[in-house]
C-alpha cells in the first residue's frame, strides 16, 4: 500500500519468537516487516487487496533496484574485460619476446 497523508503510524511489541516469524516470512517474500504486517491485517480484517496504483508503485521500487544491480554488474563486466584484455595483450607480448629469446639462443 502506497503511504498516504492519511496513513497514520503504529507502535506494537511483539515477541522475541513473533519478531522472528515475522522476519523470516519478511525474508522468504523479499518484503520488508511492514508490508508484512499491513498484508496480515487486511486479510484478518478482510479488507480489500492493494490497488493496482499502488501494486505499480512496489513494482516500480523493484524494477529500479533490479535496474541498479544490472548497471552494477555490467560495470563489474567492463571492468574484467578490460583487465583480460590487458592480460591477453601482455601474454602475447612475452610470447613475443620468448620467440626472440629462443630464435638467438639457437
Amino acid at each position: 500500500m502506497a503511504k498516504t497523508n492519511k496513513d497514520k503510524t503504529v507502535s506494537i511489541r511483539l515477541s522475541e519468537l513473533m519478531l522472528e516469524a515475522l522476519d523470516a516470512r519478511a525474508f522468504l517474500e523479499d518484503k520488508d516487516r511492514t508490508q508484512v504486517i499491513r498484508e496480515a491485517i487486511k486479510k484478518y480484517l478482510d479488507l480489500p487487496e492493494e490497488s493496482v496504483e499502488d501494486k505499480l508503485q512496489v513494482l516500480e521500487k523493484k524494477q529500479n533496484s533490479l535496474n541498479q544491480i544490472i548497471d552494477r554488474l555490467h560495470n563489474q563486466l567492463k571492468n574484467e574485460s578490460k583487465r583480460t584484455d590487458s592480460i591477453e595483450i601482455r601474454v602475447e607480448e612475452l610470447r613475443e619476446i620468448m620467440s626472440v629469446f629462443i630464435e638467438k639462443s639457437k
